[in-house]
């Protein structure tokens, strides 16, 4: 009764604790697993985001600087041709000044496309002029016109300025005559102005700033003060931060998670050294927006929580499905080897733990073996020791009789030779049994070293298993990572040839409008006649110029759309592969959990091996009682064979003989019962 409530309550104890190991223990593993790489794959993602931010920040600088050189050339190609204009119209007037009047000089300003007309006398009086109330107007000291007129100069450009009469803006030009007299020749500004504007760094970092990514651009001077901003309410402010005196002044770009004021909002700054005709004039500044990294880096770990979610669901499912056989398979062992470590071999092992193909069958036919070898020799041995006590009752019945009839004393010592004969056979057939039992008991220990050797060998060819899966665990990562290197390079080469596209829409349009300054300038080399044939020649090879431009730009664009076919395919590709490379990661990972919990069944193996080697070596130790108990019956028997010898020899001792006959067998008895309690113990 007391092993019974013993074996309940390492039931209790023991209950769970394997099934806890097998689900909690892989399921916590695997939720930090995903943790850890949720929270790496996000820095690594915003570390790529930034740095591509970066690139495609250097690039857009670049592209600014390029246009606002092209837009610098532009500028000065029309003033240029404007000055010719102006110098042209001049030269025309004082080539024909002996038919100057006011509607001569108005014809001329009608042909030339002009505004102003201005004949000064050398004091610097208007006497002509194609608008009447210019008549009459005095050049004033300090002003430009004064300075050139008492000048050596034939010729001046002057820079744009208001009419002193009208108010209007006006780029004027003049031109000298022998007399000292000279004409000053005048064109609206309000076309320059507005070509100078859209061709101006204001509308390019506006331009640029138009792009939703981008929350400001700016253009500052060597002295981090902003020229242009796409706020224009920031025109004029003064920089002091590290990146813009990186950039500004010593020429090295830089890029820097700032905080903007103006939107509340962190902007990644990308701050690149701006160089426009070979000469450093300070740094373009753009400030991306944070929020698609933000919207990136959770959007990645809402798809983490949602995969882990879901991978924590199935393997939680074939964990426990898992634990539950070989928890139940165990439990059942258990039982059964806690029924013979009681002493209790008479309920066999169920036929479903027999007939598994398993370890645990295997297991499980060892013990049977076990059981029933053991349960071979307990009975042999009870029948054995209830033999032993019919004997020293017999004996016992003799030594009674021996007192009261002397005339039986012979058939008695005949007798008590007969039975110490017997129990001498019995105590040899006792050590015989007890020496089989040893045996098995050997072979059981052997088969359960040997059960251990195999359950390392598995353990060894596991632990080779999770180290193949940790190197293809390696080469999965590092397949993955060489993917989205790929998939950045062909995006990368993607933007370029959009910028390429752009800068090929730019030359068209230049050359537009190019093509158009060149037929104006041949329209007005015609109405100039012979003088102006030399002009109608240039302006007729800048045309041509501008249509083999005009060419070359839609075969750039033709390469270009080709270009941009085939970047494309590539990305679709690229992302189904990083697909296919994800799925095979998981289909890792999965493997390599499964690997774990093989590894924690192998321990809790040994575990129970270990209980049966030592359930072993307590039968080992009954076994050794056992030959002891047969021993000192041996001994017991010699004594009785002593006894009879010294009746036959002397009857006058036959007294004596006959009470130490009643004492050994009476010590026989209490033997004889001893070893009945002993086997008792067992139950067959």
């Amino acid at each position: 009764m007391a092993r019974g409530k013993k074996i309940k309550r390492l039931k209790i104890k023991k209950n769970g604790s394997i099934k806890i190991k097998l689900i909690a223990i892989p399921l916590i593993l695997v939720l930090f697993a995903i943790m850890t790489i949720g929270i790496i794959s996000s820095y690594f993602m915003r570390l790529s985001l930034l740095d591509e931010m970066k690139k495609k920040g250097l690039i857009l600088s670049k592209e600014f600087i390029n246009r606002a050189e092209d837009n610098s050339k532009a500028l000065e190609i029309i003033n240029k041709l404007i000055d010719d204009k102006i110098l042209a119209a001049a030269k025309t007037v004082i080539r024909d000044q002996d038919q100057l009047s006011n509607t001569f000089l108005k014809k001329i300003a009608d042909e030339s496309g002009v505004q102003q007309i201005n004949w000064f006398n050398s004091d610097g009086v208007i006497i002509y002029s194609n608008i009447d109330k210019n008549v009459g107007w005095t050049t004033p000291q300090g002003h430009s016109i004064y300075y050139f007129m008492s000048g050596t100069n034939n010729e001046f450009i002057d820079k744009i300025r208001k009419d002193s009469e009208s108010g209007e803006s006006y780029k004027y030009g003049y031109v000298k005559s022998a007399d000292g007299s000279f004409v000053q020749i005048g064109i609206l500004a309000d076309e320059i102005n507005k070509l100078t504007e859209n061709f101006g760094n204001q509308k390019l970092v506006e331009a640029m700033a138009s792009d939703d990514e981008i929350e400001y651009a700016v253009l500052m001077d060597n002295n981090l003060m902003a020229i242009a901003h796409s706020n224009t309410s920031e025109i004029g402010a003064v920089f002091s931060d590290e990146g813009s005196k990186s950039a500004a002044i010593d020429g090295i770009a830089y890029a820097h998670e700032v905080y903007y004021e103006s939107k509340d909002t962190m902007v990644y700054n990308v701050i690149y050294p701006a160089v426009i005709n070979e000469e450093h004039i300070g740094a373009v500044s753009i400030g991306y927006s944070m929020e698609n990294i933000q919207n990136v880096i959770s959007k990645n770990i809402q798809s983490i929580i949602i995969s882990a979610s879901i991978t924590f669901i199935l393997l939680g499912l074939v964990l426990f499905n898992t634990s539950n056989y070989a928890v139940k398979t165990i439990n059942k062992l258990r039982d059964q080897m806690a029924l013979l470590s009681s002493g209790n071999f008479s309920q066999n092992i169920s036929q479903d733990l027999l007939s598994k193909n398993d370890e645990f069958g295997q297991i499980s036919q060892a013990v049977n073996t076990m059981q029933n070898s053991i349960k071979s020799i307990i009975k042999t041995i009870r029948d054995q020791s209830n033999q032993l006590a019919s004997s020293s009752k017999k004996l016992h019945l003799i030594t009674q009789q021996s007192a009261t009839a002397a005339n039986e004393v012979a058939k008695t010592v005949e007798e008590i030779a007969r039975g110490v004969s017997d129990q001498a056979k019995d105590t040899e057939q006792g050590f015989s049994s007890i020496t089989e039992l040893r045996n098995l008991i050997v072979e059981n220990k052997a088969y359960i070293e040997s059960l251990n050797n195999s359950t390392q060998k598995v353990n060894d060819l596991k632990n080779e298993g999770l180290e193949i899966l940790k190197d293809l665990v390696q080469k999965t990562y590092i397949n993955s990572r060489s993917s989205l290197e790929v998939q950045k390079v062909i995006l990368n080469t993607n933007e370029s040839v959009n910028e390429i596209s752009s800068a090929s829409e730019m030359i068209k349009s230049i050359a537009a409008q190019t093509n158009l300054l060149a037929l104006n300038a041949a329209i007005e080399a015609a109405r100039a006649g012979e003088a102006g044939k030399g002009f109608a020649v240039v302006s007729d090879e800048i045309r041509k110029l501008a249509e083999e431009s005009n060419k070359f730009a839609e075969q750039i664009n033709i390469v270009i759309k080709e270009l941009t076919d085939q970047t494309s395919a590539a990305v679709k590709t690229m992302k189904e592969l990083e697909k296919v490379v994800s799925s095979q990661s998981e289909s890792v990972h999965m493997t390599n959990d499964k690997f774990i919990g093989i590894a924690n069944a192998l321990e809790e193996m040994k575990e129970i091996i270990q209980r049966v080697n030592d359930s072993s070596d307590k039968m080992a130790n009954k076994q050794q009682t056992v030959i002891d108990i047969i021993h000192h019956l041996a001994a017991i028997s010699e004594e009785n064979a002593a006894g009879t010898e010294e009746v036959s020899a002397s009857m006058e001792e036959q007294t004596a003989s006959i009470e130490e006959i009643n004492n050994s067998n009476s010590e026989l008895a209490k033997i004889a019962e001893e070893l009945n309690n002993q086997i008792g113990q067992f139950i067959i």
